[in-house]
């Protein structure tokens, strides 16, 4: 019975054309040798299995080749290739393993057999793997010999984690950058080889062994003896996956149909049924983002590449996400990945699962349990303005009694806050800079009297009562019914006059309905101070230039919501820059203090008895 030899090791290349997935490097270094342009010290970095050691002995034994190939390969005759082809090894090439030889005697020892030139062929090379596990005096000590070796001697380094190796190092190699293999090349390498073999394979089994490989053609070819010898030259999709503990992508496609149809029970007997069969609850939740993920991309035939399975399960994945919006995708994604996060630290890993699934097949509805959508919390200015502008267009009076319950402080300021209720805007006068009064729905409720005007629960709008029925109309909220206002001629609203009180309370709703990403000039504009010039046309006093450019950005949108509320399209702005307006800097502790003292001279006195001195 002859030796058994590892499909890693049977098949390792040994040749540039034959390594796979890095044709950029293999033809960079045969261009380097075909011209003669060869470096001292390379460095060979990237991800475990992906060729780099293997990269380093074809180099080594193409340099000293005799007779090269027109294409640049070793021919694999001569005398230089026949003996780094022997078990023996060239005499001219060394490999040194830096993780058992990482002293600074190992170094020394290799630098004193650089001193000698090679026996046969043109050059020396030396191979060191792993060389981040080198000591920082074993560096030190190589530094010399790396940046003034012979002209016969080449180091080539190789190593997995780059960020390690000392930037005196770096400065003195070419890097060469490894990437992972694609699953594409994997499988297709995979397929060589068990052909090569006699051995019958299915596509998706060798679809599951790249994707299982993350990107090592080591790994891969690992993995592909291990389901061999399980299968016994069967390789088919359902003994790998029972091989490699890997859970079905049927589950994933079944789990994603049942979160469309929103069978919630389904999806968490499905859950139980996975579990019961040995697979973890993360392994789940990372498989089901990743099968969403492909989901995604297929959608899009730009995107579409980005799919790394065979073409049956392709067809598949297009299917099913022609049924899937991109909504639905998007939140069920961020929920797996919130689940994925705190699968961890979770002490009831399996109840975290499931709402998670739950969750997942709610992700997309837009809908409160009542069949509302949700609702949104609104500034106070909004009402306000809502409450004036449904009362003045109405032409109904709206009266305000205080509740038994709550008495004003004072009647004044009852007398205000009942005036802007009552649309009576005159009334009300805001102290200069300050926001307008606001009214106190404890101390106010405003009664509406009309039996052809409702009150939204929704807001603070009104909409006609169907007289058959006694009910609101269809949509009855505030936008519908300015939406209603705007488009039918007959209900068209009369334009309001442009005073400075309704100016500033419309101006105060605008800042408070601005987003979050908006923050800096809803700030601005609390700040500012608006004056009618005439009835067309009103200013803005603002502190400095630059909030007077933040306004000036803004000004379509701002103008837009003005001439809305006042029902008045020829209305415009101006933007005036009043320097004693500039809001006073954030004081020091010493300016604060001398401002103690000059509201209160006792401080001073004080400060002469005791001595006393701000620290």
């Amino acid at each position: 019975m002859p030796d058994y030899i590892v499909s890693a090791r049977k098949y390792r290349p040994a040749t540039f054309s034959s390594v796979v997935g890095q044709t950029a490097l293999t033809a960079t270094l045969k261009n380097a040798i075909n011209t003669g342009k060869l470096a001292n010290t390379y460095l060979f970095c990237g991800p475990r299995g992906v060729g780099k050691t293997t990269c380093a002995r074809i180099f080594a034994k193409t340099i000293n080749c005799t007779n090269r190939t027109p294409d640049g390969e070793a021919c694999g005759e001569c005398e230089s290739c026949r003996s780094f082809n022997s078990e023996l090894r060239s005499y001219n090439v060394f490999e040194l393993d830096a993780a058992s030889n990482n002293s600074v005697d190992d170094i020394r020892t290799l630098t004193e057999q650089v001193r000698i030139p090679p026996m046969n062929g043109k050059y020396k090379v030396y191979i060191i793997d792993e060389v981040h596990m080198l000591s920082t005096s074993a560096f030190n000590a190589f530094l010399k010999t790396l940046e003034e070796p012979p002209k016969y001697a080449i180091f080539i380094l190789a190593t997995t984690e780059k960020h390690k190796i000392i930037p005196t190092i770096l400065s003195r190699c070419q890097i060469y950058d490894f990437g992972r293999i694609s699953n594409a090349d994997i499988t297709a390498h995979l397929k060589a080889v068990a052909e090569k073999e006699g051995i019958t394979t299915e596509p998706e089994a060798l679809a599951i062994i790249a994707e299982k490989s993350d990107g090592g053609m080591r790994d891969a070819l690992s993995i592909f003896d291990q389901v061999t010898s399980f299968t016994n030259g069967q390789v088919t999709y359902a003994k790998t996956i029972e091989n490699l503990n890997v859970i079905d992508y049927d589950y994933y496609f079944r789990l994603t149909d049942m979160f469309l149809e929103k069978r919630i029970s389904d999806s968490l007997l499905l859950l139980n049924d996975i579990l019961g069969k040995g697979f973890d609850g993360s392994h789940l939740i990372s498989g089901l983002m990743l099968h969403l993920r492909n989901l995604l991309v297929s959608r899009d035939p730009v995107t579409l590449p980005l799919l790394e399975v065979s073409d049956e399960m392709r067809e598949r994945y297009k299917a099913q996400a022609a049924k899937c919006q991109p909504k639905f995708l998007y939140r069920a994604l961020k929920i797996l990945n919130d689940c994925d996060l705190n699968y961890r630290v979770s002490k009831n890993k399996r109840l975290l699962v499931e709402l998670a699934l739950i969750q997942a097949a709610q992700a997309d509805e837009d809908d409160d349990s009542s069949g509302r959508k949700p609702a949104r919390l609104r500034p106070v200015f909004n009402k306000t303005a809502a409450r004036l502008q449904s009362s003045r267009s109405a032409g109904n009076q709206v009266q305000a009694t205080p509740t038994p319950q709550t008495q004003p402080r004072s009647q004044s300021g009852l007398n205000a806050r009942n005036d802007a209720l009552s649309g009576n805007p005159s009334q009300v006068q805001p102290a200069s800079g300050m926001s307008p009064v606001i009214p106190d729905r404890k101390q106010a409720v405003p009664t509406v009297k009309s039996d052809k005007l409702f009150t939204s629960i929704y807001g603070n709008s009104v909409s006609p009562i169907n007289k058959k029925t006694g009910i609101p109309g269809k949509d009855h909220t505030p936008a519908a019914a300015s939406d209603a206002a705007l488009n039918d001629p007959a209900s068209a609203r009369p334009a309001k006059p442009l005073t400075d009180d309704l100016l500033t309370i419309h101006w105060q709703e605008f800042a408070a309905s601005l987003p979050r990403q908006d923050t800096p000039l809803k700030n601005r504009m609390i700040n500012c101070k608006t004056t009618v010039l005439s009835p067309d046309k009103f200013d803005v006093f603002v502190g400095n230039h630059m909030v007077a450019d933040e306004i000036n950005a803004s000004r379509e949108r701002i103008l837009a919501h003005i001439r809305e509320s006042f029902n008045n399209p020829a209305i415009e702005m101006t933007v005036s820059v009043d320097e004693s307006r500039n809001m006073d800097h954030i004081l020091t502790r010493d300016e604060q203090y001398a401002r103690m003292k000059e509201a209160n001279p006792s401080i001073k006195e004080l400060e002469k008895v005791f001595s006393l001195e701000l620290h």
